[in-house]
């Protein structure tokens, strides 16, 4: 394992979504715009091998091993990702903390190709059990009952097993979600968005223009949501906007979709776009927690 302070080429080692975490973090952290933008310029590593490389910055440990979708997408491979943002509630030191991590695998074989984690602590065990996988030419199922934390008396689910089996369900239908890159164009173009968090969360930070409706109110006050348009859910972190989006497609409402990362990957997205400055930005705050 290879343990990386902040290198000029760390972006080489990661995809979009992931640097605009760094970009948070070494902003925050008394570098300029221009010098994180400079660091995160530079995108070119060789292939990688089977490494797990980890970079620590301020307030994120950062871990990758296998391909980016950037180099996947160069080779021409077909591929899929499977996202999730979660609290970090197992593992060696359990933080309650956000964690984010993406898996990157075949399309066809479901064979794992790369993975890539931002947390404060957890990252190391993680990868290890991504690295055994990998070496033997494993998948997404292998990941579900995989043991993580092989120091636990009993197997408890980690995030990991969680986000496999996530990916594995998705096959079986086709996906409605959108990106967290994609609210700023939604936005602008006066799409119906929804934010299923209670109100003290939204009024600390939300998308402009979106409607409020916490998820236990959405029974009684369906009626006031449009079944003729698309309607564009999200919440803190894509838990209770994808219970939402189930929940609305039950009632008959057939144009919803999921904001993969929810507000929290909005936040990340919109504060490498605005620089910080809020004075522009589609959203009244951010939250990264």
């Amino acid at each position: 394992m290879k343990m990386i302070d902040v290198v000029n080429n760390i972006s080489g080692y990661f995809d979009e979504d992931f640097e605009n975490i760094i970009y948070k973090d070494l902003r925050t952290n008394g570098l300029s715009d221009e010098e994180v933008e400079k660091l995160l310029s530079d995108k070119y590593r060789d292939l990688p091998m089977m490494e797990e490389n980890i970079f620590k910055l301020n307030n994120y440990k950062l871990g990758s091993i296998g391909f980016t979708s950037r180099e996947l997408e160069n080779l021409k491979i077909d591929f899929c990702e499977e996202k999730l943002l979660s609290n970090d509630y197992n593992g060696e030191n359990p933080t309650n903390q956000i964690v984010y991590l993406k898996v990157l695998f075949d399309k066809e074989s479901k064979k794992i190709l790369g993975c890539q984690i931002a947390n404060e602590r957890n990252v190391e065990a993680r990868l290890r059990a991504i690295k055994a996988i990998m070496e033997k030419g494993g998948d997404l199922k292998e990941l579900v009952k995989y043991k993580v934390n092989p120091t636990d008396n009993e197997w408890n689910p980690d995030i990991l097993n969680l986000l496999a089996l996530t990916a594995l369900g998705k096959d079986k239908e086709v996906s409605t979600d959108v990106e967290a890159k994609d609210i700023e164009t939604l936005s602008k173009n006066k799409e119906f968005l929804l934010d299923v968090r209670e109100e003290y969360e939204y009024e600390a930070g939300h998308v402009k223009g979106a409607v409020n409706l916490p998820l236990r109110e959405i029974l009684s006050q369906k009626d006031s949501l449009p079944k003729d348009r698309d309607i564009y859910v999200y919440c803190r972190s894509a838990h209770r906007s994808a219970d939402a989006v189930n929940f609305l497609k039950s009632l008959g409402f057939d144009k919803v979709h999921n904001v993969e990362g929810g507000f929290i990957d909005i936040s990340f997205n919109e504060y490498h776009k605005d620089k910080g400055n809020l004075e522009n930005s589609i959203v009244t705050n951010y939250n990264f927690d």
